[in-house]
């Protein structure tokens, strides 16, 4: 977050790459899947402030999640015919619980507000991308028993009135996003269906019933390309 170190995502804040004095920083991955479809919106309605939920891969932890995952599921395996209780005896390395048939909200270590570091970043860096020094996110990062690929629910309230049509219309137009929503037909993103693809995917758009000019969404993106390596190349070839 060094104030003279670029966070790009070439999408959003291409124009930053100027300002570099010899680097140029990714973003979190989690934040730059939740970008991809809440900066869009704010072009158009000007986003307050957002609600933010991560299901976040095990890959995200490099080799030896998906390692762990692989063998905590196979332990797994034995356990259903003991008469232990289901997790009992299976041993987690990586993560503070096992991860297999489980949910962890606890992503990197906490810190004194209660949230995590994974947590304040969702927040400090959407304010350095889009430029909005006063955007509140709270968020609740969790690792998810998946292979590859993150996903967000958003529920976000903007400045000016919205409609399922503009947004959905907003969305579908937004650089390396692919609207997929059809909901009644069971379409919808999810991690097996972005994974190794390079544009993330935003659907169950809908109005937030909970805020005046609120939208609520879901966006899954393959972490390990437009999360991390794919956003590199993207910025390599804007210099």
């Amino acid at each position: 977050m060094d104030s003279h170190v670029p966070l790009v995502i070439p999408e959003i804040n291409a124009e930053d790459v100027r300002q570099n004095h010899g680097i140029i920083a990714n973003p979190n991955c989690t934040t730059t899947i939740m970008l991809m479809a809440l900066y869009p919106l704010h072009r158009v309605f000007g986003v307050r402030r957002a609600f933010a939920t991560s299901f976040q891969a095990v890959s995200g932890s490099g080799a030896r999640g998906i390692e762990e995952l692989k063998r905590e599921v196979a332990n797994a395996d034995q356990v259903e015919t003991s008469s232990s209780p289901p997790g009992s005896t299976l041993t987690a390395t990586v993560y503070p619980h096992p991860i297999a048939f489980n949910l962890l909200p606890h992503i990197d270590s906490f810190i004194e507000s209660g949230y995590t570091k994974e947590e304040a970043k969702m927040q400090d860096e959407a304010q350095k991308i889009m430029h909005l020094p006063d955007l509140r996110i709270s968020a609740t990062c969790v690792r998810v028993p998946v292979y590859r690929a993150h996903s967000v629910a958003v529920s976000a309230e903007f400045e000016r009135a919205i409609s399922i049509e503009q947004a959905r219309e907003t969305l579908a137009k937004a650089p390396g996003l692919e609207l997929v929503d059809e909901p009644q037909s069971n379409r919808y993103p999810t991690p097996l269906g972005v994974a190794g693809k390079d544009n993330c995917q935003v659907g169950r758009v809908r109005l937030d019933c909970a805020f005046q000019n609120g939208l609520s969404f879901w966006v899954s993106g393959d972490q390990l390309l437009k999360g991390a390596a794919l956003n590199a190349v993207q910025i390599a070839e804007l210099l």
